[in-house]
This record gives C-alpha cells, structure tokens and sequence, in this order.
C-alpha cells in the first residue's frame, strides 16, 4: 500500500496486519475476506488483488487506518474464529490511539463472521458493508449438494471450522440470521454461483425491514471494484458525524 506503513502481528498464531496511513483521520475499519482469503506476514489476498487494493488505498489516502485477520481460514462464522475476531479488535484498540466505533467491510463468508461477531459482542460498529454477503450457512450447504466436488470440501471445512464429524454438519450449522443494529451496504454479484442474492442479501434485507433497521441493497455485475469504491466511502461518511456514537 503506498503512503501507509504497515504492522504484522499475531494472536492464536495467526496472521493479523494494520496498515497505518501517513495522516489518520483516527477511524478504524476492519477488512475481511471470503473462503481462501489469506493473511501472511506481510501481505493479505485483498492487498494482492488488483481490484480490492483499489478500494484499500482509496480508504488509506482518506485517512482511515485498516487492519484485517486471516481467523483461521475457512471459518465459516464458527465461535472460535467470533473470539478471535473479539480478541484482535480489543489488540487493535488498546495499541493504537483511535476511535472505537469502527465500521467493517467483509466479503462472503466474511460476513458471517462479522455479524455474528457485533451480535455476539455487541460491539460499536459505525458501519457494515457487505460485498455479495453469505449470510445463510444452512442455504449455501443445502444449495451445494447438486456440486458433490464443492459440496464435499465445503462440508469437510465446516466440520474442521466447528469441530465435529462431517456427519453432524446438517445439525450443527442454522439459517438463523442475526440483526443487526449498524447500517448496512451491501452491493451484490449477480454471477456469483456459490451465495444467490435471494438466499443472502434478500434475506438479511427482509430481516433488518422487520426490524425497522437500514439495510441499502445495490445489486452489481464485475467489475465491482473500483466502481463501489467513492460509493463505501461515501456511506462510511454518513456515519461519522459523532465520535462517541457508532452511527
């Protein structure tokens, strides 16, 4: 990333960065990615892929300091990869001088994580967006027994992700979703062949409605980025309005 200085640390063994811009505005966002994002020390799939880097130094050059974890792996929005998620924030928190109230861009199985994650812990998040979200776990596994080669690692990956037999999967994983009290953004790919919108994004709209809670849905083709980039920014913005309020 150019004009930031970026940090390596880990926690539970696995791979955090920060990247530090040259002037901080003093606003914190966490990145997360989908299943094969990975975290290295010094390096991350997000930093290395041409379009989301876009969006990264675009938040950089805007003064927002980034940091992202690779939660070990495939997760899935398990409990263990929720704790770390808790425990790298407060890391982040107590180590650096900044606001709080952070808001949070993740992708796919991201999502997962982080929204379990402010539910759980009820942290101060300003902000979500989502990019094309995977949000049903239940949805996604029902949908995939017609891919047996997809089918049969993405089962394998949750039964390592929770910690049980590969035959207990169906019991363990649920279609419950949460809700959430931060605005959310969420920009979905219609192409994408693993989270449909109707499943994901659709749903988690129907259930902020219910709940009286901001959800802007935008529905995209690729490429996605940098065209969403002023657009995060933006809605980021709208949030900012109060230091002590998370939105």
């Amino acid at each position: 990333m150019q004009n930031a200085i970026t940090r390596s640390f880990q926690l539970d063994r696995e791979h955090c960065l920060l990247h530090i811009p040259e002037q901080p505005n003093g606003y914190l966002i966490l990145y997360l990615g989908d299943a094969g994002h990975y975290v290295e020390e010094d390096r991350s799939f997000w930093g290395e892929h041409k379009g989301r880097a876009t969006l990264m130094q675009a938040l950089l050059d805007k003064g927002y300091t980034l940091y992202t974890s690779r939660i070990y792996g495939n997760h899935w929005g398990s409990e263990p990869a929720v704790n770390l998620l808790n425990r790298v924030y407060h890391h982040v928190i107590r180590q650096e001088i900044l606001n709080p109230n952070i808001h949070v861009v993740a992708e796919g199985m991201g999502a997962l994580a982080a929204l379990r994650w402010q539910e759980k812990y009820e942290v101060p998040i300003r902000s979500f967006v989502l990019v094309t979200p995977c949000v049903d776990l239940k949805a996604l596994y029902a949908q995939e027994r017609t891919n047996q080669l997809y089918f049969k690692r993405l089962k394998k990956e949750i039964s390592k992700a929770y910690t049980c037999g590969e035959n207990e999967v169906d019991q363990i994983i649920t279609n419950d979703l949460p809700t959430i009290q931060a605005p959310i953004l969420v920009f979905h790919d219609m192409a994408n062949p693993h989270y449909s919108v109707h499943e994901h994004s659709r749903r988690l709209e129907e259930k902020q409605q219910s709940h009286k809670r901001h959800l802007e849905l935008k529905l995209v083709i690729q490429p996605i980025f940098p065209r969403i980039n002023q657009s995060i920014i933006k809605f980021m913005n709208n949030y900012e309005k109060s230091l002590t309020d998370s939105f």
